[in-house]
């Protein structure tokens, strides 16, 4: 397992190794303006990728139809993930976190990855 500071190890995030290096690699990619990115779909048909979870899901191998899967997935099950991929799911309900783009997404990521809570309602209110 690779290692970044400041970022929570896997086992502390509630995720797997992969899925830990794939939102640090989105992050970075959402920072330099190098990914699209649209929170109301996992993956198209053609294969482009849209939310957070259709990125990392496809970037890791998982096929357009597995990248749905696994996004839906992730809130059925109350992963650890879902929060960060369901913006919705959060605490005020207030935002439009479907509308996040590439910047205010790589922040939830960060937030993500260094306290394990993605803090939609900080990021699209203009905090962290």
């Amino acid at each position: 397992m690779k290692h970044h500071e400041p970022y929570l190890p896997a086992e502390a995030l509630g995720v797997e190794d992969w899925e830990r290096e794939e939102l640090i690699a989105l992050c970075s990619k959402l920072m330099a303006e190098a990914a699209a990115l649209d929170m109301n779909q996992a993956a198209s048909d053609c294969g482009s990728v849209g939310c957070i979870g259709g990125h990392i899901a496809l970037a890791h191998g998982i096929s357009v139809l597995g990248a749905r899967r696994y996004v839906q997935g992730q809130a059925q099950a109350g992963g650890s993930l879902a929060a960060l991929f369901f913006p919705d799911l959060t605490v005020d309900r207030r935002h439009p976190g479907w509308r996040a783009n590439g910047a205010a997404a790589a922040r939830a990521i960060l937030n993500f990855l260094t306290t394990g809570r993605p803090n939609w309602d900080g990021v699209m209110s203009g905090g962290l």
